[in-house]
């Protein structure tokens, strides 16, 4: 006698025996107590998760001869064990997929008519797969299944229910089944081999959980293929290397290793630990989908902040928060999107070897100078970040903090106040710098790489530098001029871009929102050159004249000195100058050129500027022609 695979030997024949459907059960079983049963049901999730067999048993309890006090059928009367055997003559099954036209949806709607069978209760019919009708069989159907017989109940099954009908799916009581989760496919198999007398390891059963991916019926179907392959005469043992062997997968272990190779910047090791997993036979798309499924564990992990649970064991969460912390979660989110890519473009016609694309795709992810400008730079970005942060909870303060919110990043949010320095407040005639903080030692006077960056991929950390009060300059002090000198040698345009955003924190909305636009891109000498978008720069130098006096006093509260302005156009990213006082520096940037502009825009000295709260006002027409060119024919009062 030929053997039955386990889903169908272990089939659910009560409600009680259906494995993450609880909401499901609980809704027919109190329906049918109730008798507030349906004419039409929609069954819809997806594959394997008893769309059918709840079918089934809902049939059995509505043709049960002694339903029980739970409204679970009893399993012995003549009717239950017609259906269980599948030839009651009340209940009709009916293909969709190879029955859909519109013949077969009129003989359907002819046999809906017909009487009981002597035992019969009810007479169920179950259309699986209900979504293959063709227009013309669900229009055939559909007079019929909105008003039936009262002795008719119709159920309908389909895994796509935006594919039915919306006529027909306002006429049913649509149930929505769900995929398990691994703890309970965990659980059913682990009865199910129990029954069997099969004793699995945890690894082995594991990969047996992931192949099933929810389903329970897929899950029952490779636990019988995992039996079958390693189990052999008396040997009732199922271990891992037994079920990777059986479906050519891969372990945890070798998949996180190439990702934490990949954490590392380890391009060989993250080669090596490739080949390892490949050199038993593993097909590379398999081993691809594997390694992309693991990598989102990581990033789930990571962005839920522990709040979404994982469901492998402890451990596996572990290896996976270590690789997210070593990596970042920028580098987390670039792994997915390359092996996205790359199974992609496995799949595709004409693809090269898949064991190339493969190793190609991991070697991008571990060098960080393969990857291109803008990622490169963010992800650069996001690991100074992390260790800016950690020095300054470690009770360092950095010299300056990597600036993100300057030049070109505008989706960046401004701090709403202005953050709080950790050093000890000096004065800029006393103060003294170490060799890191002077001008040419470790650090250049060149813009953030933060500059380049279209989007941050993580919250900015700015650290304020020292504040120091302005000092009135007494008689015997030395002239503002001397004084300012020594305390610009401890400047550079990194200070700048730190103190610009705290200042900006300072300044009232309105103002803000104006000169925000304009940052910092070069310091010479004494002098600071704000960069401000071309078509914005005219808007920009008013509000710079409106509150010349504002903006110039808040810079230098928080930049400890004072420093003279210049506005000029600019384009973000681009060209920008660098220069430390008497020559212009070239400095690489991610892959930007970057050189002193050929022809200066127009540019405006602040320190000419002054409050101009009493210039006359310009009406609007007069604006409008001024700025815009525009020719005004007629204008409106604004209404109130």
């Amino acid at each position: 006698m030929a053997s039955q695979s386990l889903y169908r030997k272990y089939r659910p024949q009560f409600f009680r025996e259906l494995k993450g459907q609880h909401h499901i059960s609980s809704a027919l079983r109190n329906a049918l107590l109730e008798e507030r049963i349906g004419h039409a049901y929609l069954f819809s999730g997806p594959r394997g998760t008893g769309k059918t067999t709840t079918a089934r048993i809902l049939a059995k309890a509505l043709n049960c001869l002694d339903l029980g006090a739970d409204g679970e059928p009893c399993g012995a009367c003549v009717n239950c064990e017609g259906v269980a055997a599948g030839n009651f003559a009340d209940l009709m099954e009916l293909d969709a997929a190879s029955n859909n036209k519109v013949e077969h949806a009129r003989d359907l709607v002819g046999a809906v008519h017909g009487g009981l069978s002597a035992n019969g209760k009810r007479k169920v019919y179950v259309i699986d797969e209900v979504h293959m009708l063709t227009n013309a069989a669900s229009n055939a159907l559909l007079k019929t299944l909105e008003e039936p017989p009262d002795h008719v109940v119709f159920i309908l099954a389909t895994t796509d229910p935006n594919k039915v009908l919306p006529t027909i799916r306002s006429r049913t009581q649509h149930l929505e089944f769900t995929l398990l989760s691994n703890d309970e496919l965990r659980e059913h198999l682990t009865d199910i081999a129990g029954r069997e007398g099969v004793e699995v390891d945890a690894d082995a059963l594991e990969a047996v959980v992931r192949q099933g991916a929810g389903s329970a019926r897929d899950a029952m179907s490779k636990l019988d293929i995992a039996i079958a392959v390693g189990t052999e005469g008396d040997n009732h043992h199922l271990d891992s290397a037994s079920v990777l062997a059986a479906f050519g997968g891969t372990g945890f272990e070798r998949r996180v290793a190439v990702l934490q190779a990949v954490g590392e910047d380890d391009a060989a090791g993250a080669l090596l630990a490739v080949t390892d997993a490949l050199i038993g036979g593993t097909d590379p798309r398999t081993f691809a989908e594997e390694l992309l499924s693991t990598a989102r564990d990581a990033f789930m992990l990571a962005a839920g902040g522990g709040r979404i649970p994982h469901d492998g064991p402890a451990a596996e969460a572990e290896q996976l928060l270590a690789f997210t912390k070593a990596a970042g979660l920028a580098r987390c989110t670039r792994a997915i999107e390359t092996l996205g890519e790359a199974i992609a473009d496995m799949r595709g016609q004409g693809a090269p070897d898949p064991r190339l694309v493969l190793e190609v795709a991991v070697v991008r992810l571990a060098r960080r100078d393969s990857h291109g400008d803008i990622d490169g730079l963010a992800e650069r970005i996001a690991q100074l970040e992390a260790k800016v942060a950690q020095l300054s909870e470690g009770g360092a303060t950095p010299r300056a903090a990597i600036a993100t919110g300057v030049a070109g990043a505008p989706a960046l949010e401004r701090p709403s106040k202005p953050l709080a320095s950790t050093a000890p407040t000096q004065t800029p005639a006393t103060s003294t710098t170490d060799e890191s903080s002077t001008p040419g030692a470790g650090s250049s006077s060149r813009p953030a790489l933060g500059a380049f960056r279209r989007e941050p991929t993580a919250p900015p950390k700015l650290t304020a530098v020292p504040k120091a009060p302005i000092r009135e300059v007494a008689p015997n002090d030395p002239t503002p001029d001397e004084t300012q000198s020594k305390s610009l040698a401890s400047v550079d345009l990194d200070d700048v871009v730190v103190a610009w955003s705290a200042t900006l924190a300072g300044l009232n909305s309105a103002t803000r929102a104006m000169v925000q636009q304009a940052q910092p891109i070069a310091l010479v000498e004494d002098t600071v050159s704000f960069g401000v978008p071309r078509d914005q720069f005219t808007a920009v130098r008013a509000r710079f004249k409106n509150n010349a006096d504002e903006i110039r006093e808040e810079l230098a509260r928080h930049l400890g000195t004072r420093v003279r302005f210049k506005l000029e156009e600019h384009d973000f990213p681009g060209r920008v100058t660098i220069s430390n006082g008497s020559s212009d520096a070239m400095h690489d940037s991610g892959g930007y050129d970057i050189a002193p502009p050929e022809d200066l825009p127009d540019l405006v000295d602040l320190d000419e500027l002054v409050n101009a709260h009493d210039a006359p006002l310009r009406d609007t027409a007069s604006l409008l022609m001024s700025e815009l060119g525009a020719q005004v024919v007629e204008e409106k009062p604004r209404s109130q």
